[in-house]
């Protein structure tokens, strides 16, 4: 990860927890920046016809995961702004291809704010194990954030725009 110097890829790859505000972190640096916006949430849901919370209940941890990374594989969108699902970071190959299309940004949130975000993990359609907290989820995926961020963003304490403030003056789009 660095934060010296502004990073200068086309594209932006949003990378985190479930409610770190990837979503609409990415809406609103299209808007300022006319890149389109890429949600791989949606992508997957238009793909597959059907809303997260489904495809995760027919489907094991790691077959929803194949699942993802094969919808991510497919983005040829280099130069834009992409958010993904939470769990895109135990693919390897899939995040491999998301550093070809942009800049990985990681927002990091802790694990109390994220209680505070969530109320219905299934609801959401947050890929957790059962009898596993959000908390662990988070130590779980830490270190792989943590591996393939280019630039992280501690947004526990930011609005949206404070977020876009902070990646705008470290990424030169």
């Amino acid at each position: 990860m660095s934060s010296e110097s502004p990073i200068s890829k086309k594209g932006l790859v949003l990378v985190g927890m479930p409610g770190s505000g990837k979503t609409t972190v990415g809406k609103l640096l299209s808007e300022q920046t006319g890149l389109p916006f890429l949600d791989t949430d949606a992508l997957i849901e238009a793909g597959e016809s059907k809303r997260l919370t489904e495809i995760i209940s027919k489907h094991t941890a790691e077959g929803f995961r194949a699942i993802e990374s094969g919808y991510v594989q497919s983005i040829q969108s280099a130069g834009s702004i992409i958010s993904t699902g939470g769990s895109v970071c135990y693919c390897e190959e899939a995040m491999q291809h998301l550093s070809r299309l942009g800049t990985i940004v990681w927002l990091d949130v802790s694990p109390e704010m994220l209680e505070q975000r969530i109320s219905d993990t299934f609801d959401r359609g947050v890929l957790i194990e059962p009898g596993s907290s959000l908390t662990d989820l988070y130590s779980s995926r830490y270190p792989l954030y943590e591996k393939y961020a280019e630039l992280k963003i501690d947004a526990s304490l930011l609005t949206p725009p404070e977020v876009v403030s902070q990646i705008r003056q470290q990424w030169d789009f």
